[in-house]
C-alpha cells in the first residue's frame, strides 16, 4: 500500500484550510501542518518537509511570489501547488517562474483538485487547463516535463503498462495515474502514438530510459 501524501496548507482563511483539508484527507493526504502568513508558512515546511504545499497566492501580508523560493529553499523536494482565486496571467507566470510546479484556481472541481495535488506531490507539473490555454505564451519552469515525467513518458512509449511502469520506478499505480493523466491534459497524450510521438520529438526515444532503474 501506496505511502500517504503528507500536505501543508497555506491561506489566510481558516475555514478554506479546513474545507481543503477536508476534500484531501478521504483521498489518501495527511495534512502534517497549517500556516497563515510566509514565515509561519517557511518555518512549517523547514520542520514538517511535506510532499506537497498547497499554497493561497495572495495572503494578509500581500502576493506570495517572492516566498517561493524560500519555501522551496527550506524544503527543496516539497512540490508547490498554488490554489488561488486570481486567475491573472501575470500572477500564473510569476509563480510558475518563482518555483511552482502546479497552478489551479479554487473554482476548480473536487476531482481536479485531488489530481492536481497528487501530481505535484509525485514530482510533476500541473496547471489548469483553462489557465494553461489563456496563457499559453506562459512556459512550466523550469522545463516542460520533469525528469520523474520523462521516464514514465519513455517507458509508457515503450509500450509498458502502468502497472509496469509502476514496478519499474518504485512508484505507486496510483501515482504514475496521476502523471499520464498530468502529461494527457498538458500535453494531449491520450493514445500510445500520442506518446511515442512526444517521447521522440523531445528526445526520449522509445527504450532510452529503460535502464534508468528506481532512483529520483
Amino acid at each position: 500500500m501506496a505511502a500517504p501524501v503528507t500536505v501543508v496548507l497555506v491561506d489566510d482563511h481558516l475555514t478554506v484550510r479546513a474545507g481543503t483539508r477536508a476534500l484531501l484527507e478521504p483521498e489518501g493526504f495527511v495534512v502534517v501542518g497549517e500556516a497563515a502568513a510566509e514565515q509561519e508558512a517557511v518555518d512549517v515546511v523547514r520542520t514538517s518537509r511535506p510532499d506537497l504545499l498547497v499554497l493561497d497566492m495572495v495572503l494578509d501580508s500581500g502576493p506570495v511570489l517572492s516566498a517561493i523560493p524560500a519555501l522551496l529553499a527550506a524544503a527543496p523536494n516539497t512540490g508547490i501547488l498554488v490554489h488561488s482565486m486570481h486567475e491573472d496571467a501575470a500572477l500564473v507566470r510569476g509563480a510558475l517562474s518563482a518555483g511552482a510546479s502546479g497552478y489551479l484556481s479554487k473554482n476548480t472541481s473536487v476531482p481536479e483538485l485531488v489530481l492536481a495535488a497528487r501530481t505535484v506531490a509525485a514530482g510533476g507539473s500541473y496547471v489548469q487547463p483553462p489557465l494553461g490555454a489563456d496563457n499559453a505564451h506562459v512556459p512550466v519552469p523550469p522545463q516542460a516535463m520533469t525528469s520523474r515525467e520523462e521516464q514514465v513518458l519513455a517507458l509508457l512509449a515503450d509500450g509498458h503498462t502502468n502497472r509496469e511502469v509502476a514496478a519499474h520506478l518504485t512508484l505507486s499505480v496510483r501515482t504514475v495515474e496521476s502523471i499520464r493523466a498530468a502529461l494527457r491534459n498538458r500535453l494531449g497524450l491520450v493514445t500510445r502514438a500520442d506518446l511515442v510521438a512526444h517521447a521522440r520529438s523531445t528526445g526520449l526515444t522509445p527504450g532510452s530510459h529503460g535502464s534508468h532503474g528506481s532512483h529520483g
